[in-house]
């Protein structure tokens, strides 16, 4: 243990997002906590194991549909084979604590959601705007100061932002193929945040926010912007 771990009166996290496309994930439980979280394994892209006697009642339906693979009984510990990512969410305690520690032992990601210290990582709370993911944590202590954080940051941050991203993501590559510059691609992009879009998108013009960064590259193509000395890497 570091003298920073000895010393602190929290545990500290290492924020990532993972790439789950594929990957197997189980979860443990099939009550409502764990149907908030296998909703999110299956949006981005897991393969979703849920092993639990009883469903409730959208669980039951996502195994109905296939779209999750239900093992109707009690755990075990072999349900932990082939797992990338593991969702200890049953109403039992111990049940999950053994679940975090058997993961531990095999080198599993794992959540338990009623004893954060007892798993590997935890799950902050997101806003959601298409790409664009914020997420919100206080290393488990207090969901009610992340939950009144993500009202405000929900009102700060519209559908506009999602739409503007991905507008984005179709100039993208055309920027990267016309300009190899880092520094000219960064400076390009950088007008494109900076332009009318994102307030033409809130007021729900998006054909003119399209057409605005559509402009910006014309205007870039026919007269490049000068690179800056300390050039940044594009975004």
């Amino acid at each position: 243990m570091s003298a920073r771990e000895q010393n602190s009166v929290y545990r500290s996290f290492y924020t990532a997002c993972l790439d789950i496309q594929g990957k197997r994930s189980v979860v443990v439980g099939g009550g409502t906590v764990a149907r908030r979280k296998i909703v999110s394994l299956i949006e981005a892209g897991s393969n979703v194991c849920v092993v639990s006697p009883v469903l409730e009642s959208v669980l039951e339906y996502l195994a109905f549909q296939k779209e999750i693979e239900w093992k109707q009984r009690e755990f075990k510990p072999g349900d932990l084979d082939g797992a990338f990512i593991v969702i200890a969410a049953t109403d039992q305690p111990d049940v999950n604590r053994q679940i975090a520690a058997l993961c531990r032992e095999k080198g599993i990601l794992c959540n338990a959601v009623d004893h954060p210290e007892a798993g590997s990582f935890i799950v902050p709370s997101t806003i959601e705007r298409g790409p664009l993911t914020i997420a919100i944590s206080t290393a488990g202590i207090s969901p009610t100061i992340a939950s009144m954080i993500r009202q405000e940051m929900e009102e700060a941050y519209g559908e506009e932002y999602g739409i503007f991203l991905e507008l984005m993501a179709t100039f993208r590559p055309i920027v990267q193929e016309e300009f190899s510059s880092p520094g000219i691609r960064q400076k390009i992009f950088e007008r494109m945040v900076s332009s009318n879009a994102l307030s033409l998108l809130r007021e729900g013009e998006r054909e003119q926010a399209q057409k605005e960064l559509e402009d910006i590259l014309y205007k870039a193509v026919q007269n490049p912007p000068v690179e800056s000395e300390k050039s940044t890497s594009a975004s």
